[in-house]
């Protein structure tokens, strides 16, 4: 916080400020650079001013930066020889001898060209800096932009190369289990031929089995067929033979027994 016993005064450039009233400065700075007269306290300018601490203590940097004021005295120590009149002359370099208006008038004007002069070799040397500071970051950003673009045509052509690699690892991919799809289907084909094969002569065995199988059981059934009838015949051969010996000798029973009737009826005449 500043002291609010430390004096200003204006400088050469303060004073033509008043004086030509050029319109520089904002009314609040105009105000309170009016009130710097080289002997009164902080404290008073606060009074007479009707700012606060705060803004007070914000005008006055501002003007002490801008040069139109400096830091003159501090009224809790001894004061200087030269009393409140020579406020001015102090600060334009001037002798306690040369209180002349005029002079302090001229004295000020040709400080403020000095100065005007100074500051605008500043603002020059401010603008070329300000100049080679915007190419220096526009040729910075050129830099970086290219480093950039630089960048992004690496990622793009890595990222081109990467999808390339990738596509042909794909068809290679592809074409590898294509051809292990054909090799098994080849393979596939081969076994079912087999299968197929296998198949075919196992039916033509099994068909030629049951072929003879049956041509077996037709001539065992021929055979059985045969022996029966055999044997039907031989029965048949046998009843017949049977049933004609019974009837031979039936008859030859009534023959003897007509015989022999005859022959007793024969006797019995």
């Amino acid at each position: 916080m500043m002291d609010k016993k430390t004096i200003f005064s204006k400088t050469g450039k303060g004073v033509l400020e008043v004086k030509n009233k050029s319109g520089k400065l904002p009314k609040d700075l105009t105000r309170v650079l009016s009130l710097i007269d080289g002997k009164s306290p902080m404290l008073d300018l606060l009074e007479k001013s009707g700012l606060s601490d705060a803004d007070m203590e914000k005008a006055i940097t501002q003007l002490t930066t801008g040069g139109f004021i400096k830091e003159f005295g501090n009224t809790s120590g001894a004061s200087t020889g030269a009393g409140a009149g020579s406020a001015y002359v102090d600060d334009l370099d001037f002798t306690s001898s040369l209180s002349s208006g005029k002079n302090v008038y001229q004295n000020a004007q040709s400080e403020w060209r000095q100065r005007e002069s100074a500051d605008r070799l500043k603002a020059e040397q401010e603008e070329k800096r300000k100049r080679e500071d915007a190419e220096g970051l526009k040729k910075e950003q050129a830099q970086r932009q290219g480093r950039e673009e630089a960048t992004r045509m690496a990622a793009m052509e890595a990222e081109r190369k990467a999808k390339e690699a990738a596509a042909l690892k794909m068809r290679e991919e592809a074409e590898r289990k294509a051809k292990l799809q054909a090799v098994a289907m080849e393979q596939t084909q081969r076994d079912m031929q087999k299968i197929l094969e296998a198949e075919r002569k196992a039916f033509e065995q099994a068909e030629l089995k049951r072929q003879q199988e049956e041509q077996k059981k037709g001539q065992e059934d021929a055979a059985r067929r045969a022996k029966e009838e055999a044997e039907r015949k031989r029965i048949e051969e046998e009843e017949r033979r049977r049933k004609e010996q019974v009837d031979a000798e039936k008859r030859a029973r009534d023959e003897a027994e007509r015989k022999r009737r005859e022959e007793e009826e024969r006797k019995r005449k």
